[in-house]
């Protein structure tokens, strides 16, 4: 397959980014008309979880973390192919930090100038971190040196947030009231309030192991001497072994807790990621039934483009406007869904202007 772009990714990145770019609205909409109360198991697996335990929606970071990940092969391959030297590469790496993270800290608020309350340790900064450290060590380290500093990496954090609270906060939780997360983040001015939220700034080293995991998925999927059947079963053994090691760390005591991206947390969501992409890459890659990713397709090539568009652009207030004489006229369940839909359509249909022109948002 050499360095032919893989379609399962685009989709699979597309999928993801639905349910960030109005899906999840959606879906709730939907299930609320569905089962006729917003307390419904759709409804609920749109939303984070407070702490312990595991929704859908929780899956989305995590996720997009790994496809970054798996893209990464690919792309060092293409890079060397071109004759790029290993220091223009990682300058390039180092750029894409940068980038993300002033892109990110500029979304939250960094052009006001307001520096007390800026958020710098932002989703994009975070994307850009774990990536980058796993893209650099894939860069400088053999395969044994790689899966060396990744274990490294995970287990190290692993043993950071069960013994440092030892240490720090004695006699309390380690993964409750004295996480290292909340001493760590007040050690930096980090986001605190909301309990150590999920941009906290320790939670970013857990960020590397998310990212490293879509690197082992992307050097599989890139491997040509393995057939697709081959590398699908595969796909599904790293997702079982994942989804066993996740069971073994709550039966040790670390349970899953997405805002603290704990061990626990990286296990599962690793798991369902690499039986996602095993799914995608069967049904389209493998198979060859492509038509029905279009629509996914089209949102994953510009991921970035309508993450940072619809901060500068609110397509509920435009659904509103273009759809809501409508909604007005229907029950107010179908309107409501009319709506969320609508704010949907908008956002694709302009990543499908942008992709009919091949204009793609790259960094």
């Amino acid at each position: 397959m050499g360095n032919k772009r893989l379609e399962s990714l685009d989709a699979l990145r597309g999928f993801d980014m639905f349910f960030i770019t109005g899906g999840a609205a959606m879906l709730i909409a939907l299930s609320k008309l569905i089962y006729g109360t917003p307390d419904n198991w759709l409804a609920v697996q749109m939303e984070h979880v407070d702490w312990v335990g595991f929704h859908f929606l929780d899956l989305i970071f995590a996720l997009f973390l790994f496809l970054a990940g798996a893209s990464w092969p690919f792309s060092l391959a293409s890079r060397r192919a071109r004759g790029m030297s290993d220091a223009r590469i990682m300058l390039g790496i180092l750029r894409r930090f940068v980038i993300l993270f002033f892109l990110g800290a500029m979304l939250f608020g960094l052009l006001s100038f307001d520096f007390a309350h800026v958020r710098f340790n932002s989703i994009l900064g975070r994307i850009g971190f774990g990536w980058g450290v796993a893209a650099l060590g894939t860069l400088h380290f053999g395969r044994k040196g790689n899966w060396a500093f990744a274990a490294f990496c995970f287990f190290g954090y692993w043993a950071a947030q069960q013994f440092l609270p030892l240490v720090f906060s004695p006699g309390k939780d380690p993964w409750g009231d004295g996480c290292f997360q909340a001493v760590f983040d007040n050690w930096l001015g980090g986001r605190v309030p909301d309990r150590w939220g999920p941009e906290g700034f320790f939670q970013a080293f857990g960020c590397i192991s998310s990212a490293y995991l879509g690197v082992f998925a992307g050097q599989l999927l890139k491997d040509d001497s393995l057939s697709g059947g081959c590398k699908t079963v595969r796909l599904f053994v790293w997702a079982v072994a994942l989804g066993v090691g996740a069971w073994l760390a709550y039966l040790t005591g670390c349970p899953c807790i997405k805002s603290m991206w704990n061990p626990g947390y990286i296990l599962l969501a690793g798991s369902i990621s690499f039986a996602l992409m095993g799914t995608f890459y069967w049904i389209i890659d493998v198979r060859g039934w492509r038509k029905w990713a279009f629509f996914f397709k089209v949102i994953g090539m510009n991921a970035l483009t309508i993450y940072v568009l619809q901060w500068a652009w609110s397509f509920p207030t435009f659904s509103k406007k273009v759809f809501g004489g409508t909604a007005g006229l229907l029950p107010e369940a179908w309107g409501a869904l009319l709506l969320a839909a609508g704010a949907v359509l908008l956002r694709w249909l302009v990543l499908l202007f942008l992709y009919r022109h091949k204009i793609f948002l790259r960094v």
